[in-house]
């Protein structure tokens, strides 16, 4: 009967420590837009062939129709959040007229690379 108690008091003993080593994931959202696709863009370029390049942008804003917002976000499971917003505007016969914002010249780590 003694054992048993004592099988019971580690078991309920090593079941907080199990719960030490959460595992975590890196999520990764929206659009990841390289330096190389953003090359592959010049001015007077139509609506459909940027996004045949980018792809659909994350959100366009009704009250600005010709400002596309690509937007990506990269939290690693231990670490900062790295945030990048690319803007595209086009003008009122929806032709490329420039890009604004920030992109690096690589692509992001993802939790497949990184392991």
């Amino acid at each position: 009967m003694r054992s048993f108690r004592l099988i019971i008091l580690l078991t309920f003993c090593a079941l907080p420590l199990g719960a030490c080593s959460i595992y975590r994931v890196d999520v990764q959202q929206g659009n990841v837009i390289t330096a190389k696709e953003l090359a592959e863009l010049h001015p007077g370029m139509d609506k459909l062939q940027v996004r045949a390049i980018l792809g659909s942008p994350l959100l366009q804003n009704p009250w600005h129709p010709h400002q596309w917002v690509y937007a990506y976000s990269f939290k690693p499971a231990y670490g900062n959040t790295e945030v990048r917003k690319v803007l595209v505007l086009f003008d009122k016969d929806d032709k490329l007229t420039g890009v604004q914002g920030d992109v690096r010249s690589t692509t992001p780590t993802t939790a497949a690379t990184a392991s």
